[in-house]
């Protein structure tokens, strides 16, 4: 069965730390595909938002 496990956050480095966590705890062979993007808008401050979507298979 093919699964989605989706990220986000405020910074850059956030993310790749969350998004490695979470990749460590797969086998290699479970990995399918990552999506990335990156985002930002202005309100009184600019704010940016970074998500990742990790799609992976797991054993049924």
């Amino acid at each position: 069965m093919i699964q989605v496990k989706c990220f986000e956050e405020e910074h850059e480095a956030d993310l790749e730390d969350a998004v490695n966590e979470f990749l460590s705890e797969l086998e290699e062979s479970d990995f399918i595909q990552l999506h990335y993007s990156a985002s930002h808008f202005h309100d009184t401050d600019q704010i940016y938002s970074f998500s990742a979507c990790v799609l992976y298979r797991i054993k049924t």
